[in-house]
């Protein structure tokens, strides 16, 4: 059974990165959602002056401490209402930015979520090879709808983004499904 884990998580795995691949690098809808910030140099100015800690912001804000507060509650729902509203995930000092350093880096992420589906598929008694297929998307579908639609409903994320990131998930994991179920095959009695 070892076996067929790990050589579930390398298929698995490497089906996931080349239909990612394909999904990123040849696809018009791939990065569905994402835009470059306009008057980027003016406002990336901005946040030099203003922000020095690395961290997730989001604005409107509201002090924790305050959310009983009905006044504070009101006070932040407008300004919610007024806009605008968003999330910066922010670095002051930058980064290095290698592609391929970033692509080991994906890859070993991909080799570790197929080792775990690849796990959760040889201790479940999953009889069919197309039940297996629909077993390894189902559970991406979950990661999908536990992550992806709270970051839509409480974040903002656009709906655009949302649907074509559960479009690819369902996509490579399907395809993830494929090549792990050829391999990991329910215990015998």
């Amino acid at each position: 059974m070892a076996k067929q884990i790990g050589l579930g998580t390398i298929v698995g795995a490497l089906a996931i990165f080349l239909v990612s691949f394909v999904w990123h690098m040849a696809l018009p809808f791939a990065e569905t959602g994402f835009r470059n910030l306009p008057h980027e140099d003016v406002l990336t100015a901005a946040m030099r002056l203003g922000i020095s800690e690395p961290a997730i912001y989001i604005f409107p804000g509201m002090d924790p401490s305050k959310r009983s507060d009905p006044a504070e509650m009101q006070n932040f729902a407008e300004k919610f209402q007024r806009g605008p509203t968003g999330l910066i995930i922010y670095r002051p000092g930058g980064a290095e930015f290698s592609f391929p350093k970033l692509l080991v880096n994906q890859f070993g992420f991909q080799l570790l979520a197929s080792f775990v589906v690849s796990l959760l598929l040889a201790m479940s008694a999953v009889p069919s090879y197309l039940q297996r297929v629909l077993f390894v998307a189902l559970v991406a579908l979950f990661g999908s709808l536990v992550i992806d639609l709270p970051y839509w409903n409480w974040y903002g994320f656009p709906g655009s983004y949302t649907f074509e990131h559960l479009c690819e998930l369902s996509l490579t994991w399907g395809a993830a499904g494929f090549a792990i179920a050829a391999v990991v095959k329910p215990r015998s009695a």
